[in-house]
């Protein structure tokens, strides 16, 4: 009864309230990432969803539904999440990509172009990998399409 008193004032998340310990979400959280990576998006958004209800402090789940709201072609809906990905961790490249990519789909190419930029200026700073490699492929020619639909009459 402490827990859940503490949730509806809150000082705890809902999972802590409903006594979820971290085994229990890692698991449900590699479900998701399972889902996702079959292409059951929608699935998998519902799962981060209910993540996000129970531990909202917990960065990764936004990062996984702004990529996945992104992958359904609904980029209003990725970008509040890809928003809080980045205040939590400004320097996170995949996030910065998709959000750059995301203001593309919604027109605003200087938003896009910054977030582009900014991408890339730090690949020269950090060890890459195979999926950094990636998205800085991606953040080229997403920067590209985005400089030349910025100058379109």
């Amino acid at each position: 009864m402490q827990f859940e008193q503490e949730w509806i004032n809150g000082g705890v998340s809902l999972g802590a309230a409903a006594g979820w310990i971290a085994d229990e979400i890692r698991l449900v959280t590699e479900l998701g990432f399972a889902l996702a990576e079959q292409g059951r998006n929608h699935e998998a958004i519902t799962i981060f969803e209910g993540l996000i209800a129970l531990a909202p402090a917990t960065t990764y789940f936004d990062v996984a539904l702004g990529a996945l709201w992104l992958r359904e072609n609904n980029p209003a809906k990725a970008l509040p999440h890809l928003n809080a990905a980045l205040a939590a961790d400004p320097n996170d490249i995949p996030s910065r990509v998709n959000r750059g990519e995301v203001f593309l789909r919604l027109e605003n190419y200087e938003a896009a172009m910054k977030d582009l930029k900014f991408a890339l200026r730090k690949r020269e700073k950090i060890r890459t990998n195979n999926l950094l490699e990636q998205c800085f492929t991606r953040a080229h020619a997403l920067l590209f399409t985005a400089d030349r639909l910025s100058k379109s009459p």
